[in-house]
């Protein structure tokens, strides 16, 4: 969720924007085996939120309707193995819409994916393990989808997380309902304006808050015991995470929410606006706030340029979100990651997928940012040291840690 392309504005739509697949006729993918002890059950749900109209909607109005999948901590049933990597592809590739954004999305994996080659280790419908774990809700980047997340979501279950992911209708590529009917990608319309910029942010203002209470709202769905799983969630152990688009609504989300205890953005700063869209009612974070960014070097006069950007105005970027960090609650982080190979995309499967890069660098890099998230968690939620984080020196190349927040 960067704004760092040909020029300012444009930036704004990197943080709601996608990286393309590099997919090019390989052989069929492997995600990583996850690195913990549990097993992974997987379960999908339907909700409405009769509160809320859908403004993305063609009928005005029609409520708010989400789909959210459940990874949890499972009991493996005997002689079971995975399952497809992407439930429902077959009837997504039926609709014309959701087929044209899937092929953008996941270009020659997607007939792969559709035959159900690709493969997760999720068990669906696997009976949960006894006792409650620490819950995760998720947030997918924007024109992207819940699944092209599997591997850091699965990774993190086997560590013993129940993670709750959300697809936002304003933000996924396409969503399959269980009637069948399938939501593709929509902007809020944008009002006329004689300052495009400011028009760009407010609009990407208004569709974070939207999906900010779109976690609210599953959230207190949980809380009201909707959803059968919920016997396996501690609630009272409850992080925002998500990447690009979905990590500045999990910003947005946290400030809105106590009931979240710790909060995560994959790579969701937003030049010009911050590590963090500023909302007029200036609300603080309560819980300690993990921002992972892959680092990026300071523009040249040319690329400024190309931006409509002048120096000063890149100083005063890094100068707010230099300040918007520190204003976070003690226990927060800044983490810059500088690997070969590491990109905006190293936080979901895409690298994975494509294989058209290095795989190696590809593997390492997302199992580094598993391992500095579930860092943060354990210490957040689970209350345990995080040696990671608090003696990274030691060891870690490539990853630069700051302790921010007073």
């Amino acid at each position: 969720m960067r704004f760092l392309v040909c020029c300012r504005a444009l930036s704004l739509l990197v943080l709601f924007g996608k990286c393309q697949c590099l997919a090019q006729n390989l052989p069929i993918p492997l995600l990583p085996r996850p690195s913990g002890n549990y097993a992974i059950g997987r379960q999908s749900f339907y909700l409405t939120d009769s509160s809320r109209t859908d403004q993305f909607s063609s009928a005005p109005s029609h409520h708010r309707e989400l789909m959210i999948h459940i990874w949890y901590p499972a009991r493996r049933p005997s002689g079971s193995q995975g399952s497809a990597y992407l439930p429902g592809a077959k009837k997504l590739d039926e609709d014309a819409a959701a087929r044209s954004a899937m092929l953008q999305e996941f270009e020659s994996r997607w007939p792969s994916i559709v035959s159900g080659s690709v493969q997760s280790h999720a068990i669906p419908g696997a009976p949960a393990m006894h006792g409650v774990f620490p819950v995760v809700l998720f947030s997918h980047g924007l024109m992207s989808i819940t699944f092209c997340y599997t591997a850091q979501i699965e990774d993190l279950v086997s560590h013993g997380y129940v993670v709750v992911a959300i697809d936002h209708p304003n933000a996924a590529a396409a969503i399959l309902f269980p009637d069948g009917h399938v939501r593709p990608f929509r902007h809020l319309p944008s009002a006329p304006s004689k300052d495009p910029l400011q028009a760009m942010i407010a609009s990407a203002s208004a569709e974070v808050q939207i999906g900010a209470e779109d976690v609210r709202f599953v959230l207190d769905s949980l809380t009201e015991q909707k959803i059968p799983l919920t016997k396996v969630m501690d609630l009272k152990r409850v992080a925002a995470v998500g990447h690009s688009y979905g990590g500045t609504l999990a910003t947005r989300a946290c400030q809105l929410d106590p009931r979240i205890k710790a909060c995560i953005s994959e790579d969701g700063a937003v030049n010009p606006v911050g590590a963090f869209i500023d909302y007029p009612d200036k609300l603080p974070f309560t819980q300690p706030f993990l921002l992972i960014e892959i680092e990026r070097r300071s523009p040249t006069d040319e690329e400024l340029s190309h931006m409509k950007e002048s120096r000063a105005q890149w100083e005063a970027y890094l100068t707010h979100k230099r300040l918007q960090l520190e204003s976070c609650k003690t226990g927060s982080y800044d983490v810059v990651l500088s690997r070969p190979g590491m990109r905006h995309a190293s936080f979901g499967d895409e690298l994975l997928r494509s294989g058209a890069s290095n795989p190696a660098y590809d593997a390492d890099n997302l199992a580094l940012i598993e391992r500095i998230d579930r860092s943060f968690l354990d210490k957040s939620l689970k209350h345990t040291t995080a040696p990671l984080l608090d003696h990274s020196s030691e060891g870690l190349s490539g990853v630069t840690v700051e302790h921010i927040g007073k």
